[in-house]
């Protein structure tokens, strides 16, 4: 892999200036959006157009109060909650990426004012490494009371030493929002050389949360280490860099909403009874991909084993040893 734990599953369809974008931002302009309270885009249509400081995206919209959007720069969600801040009562963002040279965003952050906003949902699947400019930015937002992240998370330079935690948590997100009545989160951080830290660490970092959560932690032989913290009930459709280890399968079918998975292990290969188990756990799964170079070790029981995943629609086999591809195919 290029980057290590980096996903490269599809996300989005660009909506570029051109073509779609110009015909939304018609709309958005246009004096039909002044009755508009609550507008929604698809999740997987991602706006790339940036505007500059003085140009409003929603220039009609006086009366809006519900947003879902997704946009492909983290500024361009600051620009939006600088001109719509004030109106807002619930906004879902899914954010394409937040890139490492995005000067000045900082000064603008500290002009967000959301008095009115209740309700926050952000999506960011795509590993992040700046992350000041999205704590700083949450911070802002007091009157949130309630909270959704999901996140995949490089915490090089940030936290260096440490995934994370219930601690990082508390410190940094929650301590800023008094009204917080419930906080759902999946967050997946990425680091160097993490053997050091421990599961029963990860887990008394989050005594003090009166939520059900768990976390599962993988160090894998690249030198990584990922742990992934949840909150219980899973509000996710989508995991990231699974092995082995990962509880896919419970009796509570925890992860049964789950529409992508990413498999991956440099450890231990995945057997024909662990697709069996994950098939059976992801009902609903319509993307797979897997990336894992080791040779399966229980071929004789693959002819046996059933493995249907009903809705599965897009397969990616990416850095496999070839026993996968004559698992699927």
């Amino acid at each position: 892999m290029c980057k290590p734990l980096f996903s490269i599953v599809p996300q989005y369809f660009l909506l570029p200036k051109y073509i779609i974008g110009e015909k939304l931002s018609a709309l958005w302009r246009s004096s039909f959006m002044r009755s508009i309270e609550s507008f929604e885009l698809d999740d997987n249509g991602i706006l790339v157009e940036r505007l500059g400081d003085d140009e409003l995206r929603f220039d009609q919209v006086i009366r809006l109060t519900h947003l879902r959007i997704s946009l492909w720069h983290f500024d361009q969600c600051v620009h939006l909650l600088n001109q719509l801040g004030s109106q807002l009562y619930s906004f879902t963002v899914t954010i394409g990426d937040i890139f490492e040279e995005e000067p000045n965003l900082i000064p603008k952050i500290r002009l967000i004012s959301c008095p009115n906003l209740k309700q926050m949902t952000m999506t960011i699947y795509r590993n992040f490494n700046n992350y000041e400019p999205f704590i700083f930015l949450l911070q802002r937002l007091v009157n949130v009371e309630y909270l959704t992240l999901l996140l995949a998370i490089n915490v090089k330079g940030i936290v260096s030493s440490y995934f994370i935690d219930g601690f990082f948590l508390e410190k940094n997100i929650l301590r800023y929002m008094p009204h917080l009545r419930q906080f759902n989160y999946h967050i997946r951080s990425i680091l160097k050389n993490a053997s050091h830290i421990t599961i029963d660490r990860i887990r008394q970092s989050f005594l003090k949360q009166r939520q059900p959560f768990d976390c599962v932690l993988d160090n894998f032989n690249n030198n990584y280490g990922q742990c992934q913290i949840y909150s219980i009930p899973f509000i996710g459709t989508r995991l990231d860099f699974v092995s082995n280890r990962f509880p896919l399968y419970d009796i509570n079918k925890t992860f049964s909403n789950v529409t992508i998975l990413l498999l991956f292990d440099d450890i231990k290969p995945f057997e024909s009874v662990f697709f069996e188990r994950v098939a059976r756990a992801l009902p609903r799964l319509r993307t797979l991909e897997i990336i894992n170079q080791l040779e399966q070790q229980e071929k004789t029981t693959t002819k046996k084993i059933n493995i249907d995943f009903a809705h599965l629609t897009v397969l990616i086999l990416y850095d496999i040893h070839m026993d996968y591809a004559q698992q699927f195919l």
